[in-house]
């Protein structure tokens, strides 16, 4: 019996969740994507959980309903004193979320700046891991 595909991985790593979304989307139902969600916003509202990393190392393109959920999470991370930090994301993610003016934009409440790994992710938040 195969195992079903789940739409995120989650690792917990200090005070950071570590959010590997697997796609593409079109292959989730609804349900699926909006209990995913619901998960990581419960795991990011757990005492000792204060950082969002976002790895899209398993993950080639998203849409707009991840964009929505990627906004919702990370803002979630910075209502904990927190930070949302992105990493692995390939050329086509970058430009949609330049497009939508939320990379490395800070004249807009809400942007990220990308990592080229989790490492520079995580030294980025302050945590050196290896």
């Amino acid at each position: 019996m195969s195992q079903e595909k789940q739409v995120f991985e989650f690792e917990q790593i200090g005070d950071i969740l570590v959010l590997v979304p697997h796609g593409p989307f079109l292959e989730f139902r609804d349900n699926d994507i909006r209990n995913a969600y619901n998960e990581a916003y419960r795991r990011l509202s757990e005492p000792g959980a204060k950082h969002l990393m976002v790895d899209f190392s398993g993950l080639d393109y998203f849409g707009s309903t991840f964009v929505g959920i990627l906004i919702r999470l990370a803002k979630k991370a910075r209502g904990n004193k927190g930070e949302a930090v992105l990493c692995h994301l390939s050329d086509n993610m970058m430009d949609l979320l330049r497009t939508l003016m939320l990379l490395e934009n800070p004249k807009t409440d809400f942007y990220w700046t990308p990592y080229p790994t989790r490492k520079d992710a995580f030294k980025a938040l302050g945590h050196n891991v290896e």
